[in-house]
């Protein structure tokens, strides 16, 4: 069996429409233009595909510089395994924006759809080299976990994460929001964290799609 075809099938998705999309329009895809081709409302699961790519050493990518996606050819497959930033030049990084990439807003009340962006919040850089990323929280059911109305969560891509973990979930309608995970008998519960508010159910027949995990919160003082 070749790398490719030991591949889960989302992430051989992925790595055959990079490859199809350089070769249609001549340059390599955006994120966003992947996601829209794999009829998703945002990227946030598309980012999680090409994180784990790269760290396989199946595509080049650079956070941050336009159109830098690219499959390796079979010859450089694991050439390119992140071991930080080594194959880097210095000019590369100077022109490169600072912190991980704001992938939009999420909801932390009534779902919405997930906003893009193409804004970088400038936080610790270790978050970025593990493929996190940024959201901005509009909403207050995460309020009694002293998470605020236009703070900013740190988001690690975790699609199977433990009970009782801060998450970011898809639901079926491709809306977005951030409660706390839990898997009870034949459903799935996300929980706010604001008394007032009413958790959310999902059938274990059409499982929320989780984004990742919360692992930081930012908060602007001014």
């Amino acid at each position: 069996m070749t790398m490719v075809e030991s591949l889960p099938p989302r992430q051989r998705e992925v790595l055959t429409l990079i490859q199809q999309m350089t070769d249609e329009h001549g340059y390599p895809p955006t994120l966003a233009e992947l996601a829209k081709a794999m009829g998703l409302r945002n990227r946030m699961t598309v980012h999680q595909h090409v994180v784990a790519l790269k760290k396989k050493g199946m595509v080049k990518w650079e956070p941050g510089l336009n159109r830098s996606l690219r499959v390796l050819n079979p010859d450089e497959i694991g050439e390119h395994i992140p071991d930080g930033d080594a194959d880097t030049a210095p000019e590369d990084l100077e022109e490169r924006p600072r912190g991980i990439p704001l992938a939009g807003t999420i909801a932390a009340g009534r779902p919405i759809d997930a906003i893009q962006t193409d804004e970088f919040l400038d936080v610790d850089s270790s978050y970025g080299e593990k493929g996190c990323f940024a959201l901005k929280i509009k909403g207050d059911s995460m309020i009694e976990d002293g998470i605020y109305d236009g703070d900013y969560v740190i988001i690690k891509p975790e699609p199977s994460p433990r009970n009782g973990e801060i998450v970011v979930a898809t639901l079926e309608d491709g809306s977005a929001t951030l409660k706390r995970f839990f898997k009870e008998n034949g459903r799935f519960r996300l929980q706010p964290a604001n008394s007032s508010m009413d958790p959310i159910y999902v059938k274990a027949s059409s499982p929320p799609d989780i984004q990742g995990v919360v692992v930081a919160l930012f908060r602007k003082m001014s």
